[in-house]
């Protein structure tokens, strides 16, 4: 079993891990409804046979469970899920619009509802949704359909499973976060292993290609031997995907954490070591870790695109790389078009339906890439998805001299060289065993926006390490 370096975890502290790059803070309010027509010009013509993956987002919940980060609307009330979904159907019209304007066939391949909690949806409305889902998607033709599901809103009801299997949905991917009582109990998500088990009989594992679990690790209450156990636990049920996340505590932005505050939330050694005790479980019982947080069996589709180098990273997670743009509908989705188009919609209802009376798409935020920031990305994916970045693969993609283009990078990764975090050679960087805890902060010595004085105080302690100091990268130019 692998063991924690605890200087190595109080020297480098988590940080955050990337989603897209630029980070969404990085991306400009004057990105507009012209924007985005732009950018779906980019992408359909000329290429018009271009596979995509389309993102639905139902915000709607029930309850909020209070490590949630994700834009999510609280409420019991199922009309404004219903009225909800007639917004939602107003800008697939939209977007059918402006395929038919322009002569174009999409070629939706995967489709993903994500949420919040897609299956508050009734299947009265369910079925009105894929009526219209339709007339922009031909279902026969999706690669992948998959659903997120809160095991509470189907609770001894394998029947809407099979429901949602008749609809061509084909995998599946439940929010099980742990099972211990005492941390469900602090989350405010109660739904004890025989919730679960009960839904994934034989019959309903056969019904989808593959099921997914999403685990967090460093939630409140939390100790070494009750993960442990909920590890053991995943590991008896079997699941094709995990998604082993880093529980991230951030009360600034969503007040309802501040809750919380006092319910034993773990340190960051404390969460290291339960992510490393359960990465070790995992791979021991055969799964293989695909990039910085998730595990798959080696039959799954994640794992052959990773061992094919096909791996891709999105704002959903891994994937096995078939759909490299996604075009996001619904409060507060994202869009990732063509290699140059980031876009993201409103995050109120009332906004988005204001928009889309306009004949609009809701769009209230994006980004433009250049050709560094693309660069950057690449190099970014490539540490996160594999651990390593070879040379001559940037260079003949870019037309770069990957040392020359990145040597002030090269000065700050010394530091994570001589801390065992990383290895150069003359061809290539590898992050190695003991680094791929810190990939995050690996990644984030390319980032180009969010690199300042600030980030090495933080990251490095430079104030007080013997690598090097804020006068000497001063002097080299590099704050």
């Amino acid at each position: 079993m692998n063991d924690i370096d605890e200087y190595l975890v109080k020297k480098y502290t988590n940080g955050f891990m990337y989603v897209d790059y630029p980070h969404k803070s990085n991306w400009s309010e004057n990105f507009n409804d012209s924007d985005y027509r732009t950018a779906l010009k980019d992408l359909f013509l000329g290429k018009k046979d271009v596979p995509v993956m389309l993102y639905v987002h139902i915000p709607y919940c029930s309850k909020l469970c209070y490590f949630c980060l994700c834009h999510v609307i609280v409420t019991r009330k199922y009309e404004n899920v219903a009225n909800y979904l007639n917004y939602l159907y107003c800008e697939i019209d939209l977007l059918r619009k402006y395929f038919d304007d322009n002569s174009i066939p999409p070629n939706f391949r995967e489709i993903h509802l994500g949420g919040g909690c897609p299956t508050v949806i009734e299947e009265k409305e369910f079925d009105e949704f894929m009526e219209k889902i339709q007339t922009i998607v031909d279902i026969k033709k999706l690669t992948e359909f998959s659903i997120e599901i809160d095991p509470r809103t189907v609770a001894g009801n394998k029947e809407k499973l099979k429901y949602y299997h008749s609809k061509g949905i084909n995998r599946i991917s439940i929010g099980v976060q742990d099972f211990d009582p005492k941390v469900q109990k602090a989350i405010n998500r109660i739904q004890p292993r025989e919730l679960v088990d009960d839904l994934l009989t034989p019959d309903i594992r056969e019904c989808f290609n593959s099921i997914n679990f999403d685990i967090l690790v460093g939630l409140p209450g939390q100790t070494r031997e009750s993960f442990s156990k909920t590890i053991e636990t995943v590991i008896e049920m079997s699941p094709d995907r995990i998604d082993l996340a880093f529980f991230n505590y951030a009360p600034r932005n969503n007040p309802h954490m501040k809750i919380l505050e006092n319910r034993g939330r773990l340190n960051d050694i404390e969460r290291h070591r339960l992510f490393l005790d359960a990465t070790d479980a995992l791979v021991s019982n055969g799964y293989v870790r695909i990039g910085f947080d998730h595990f798959a069996k080696r039959a799954d589709s994640v794992a052959e695109a990773m061992g094919n180098k096909h791996l891709r990273w999105n704002s959903l997670g891994y994937s096995s790389g078939k759909c490299h743009d996604m075009l996001g509908i619904g409060v507060g989705s994202s869009s990732r078009i063509t290699e140059r188009y980031y876009a993201q919609n409103v995050y109120g209802v009332s906004d988005y339906e204001k928009s889309l009376k306009r004949g609009k798409f809701p769009v209230f935020r994006g980004f433009r890439l250049s050709r560094d920031d693309i660069i950057r990305r690449d190099i970014i994916n490539q540490l996160r998805n594999y651990y390593t970045v070879e040379y001559k693969d940037i260079e003949n993609r870019y037309h770069i001299e990957f040392k020359e283009y990145f040597k002030g990078e090269k000065v700050l990764l010394n530091a994570f060289s001589r801390d065992n975090i990383l290895e150069f050679t003359d061809n290539m960087i590898t992050i190695t065993d003991t680094g791929k805890g810190f990939c995050n902060l690996v990644c984030r010595i390319f980032d180009n926006y969010n690199r300042g004085k600030d980030f090495f105080e933080d990251f490095f302690e430079i104030h007080r390490s013997r690598d090097f100091g804020v006068t000497s990268l001063h002097k080299q130019g590099l704050l």
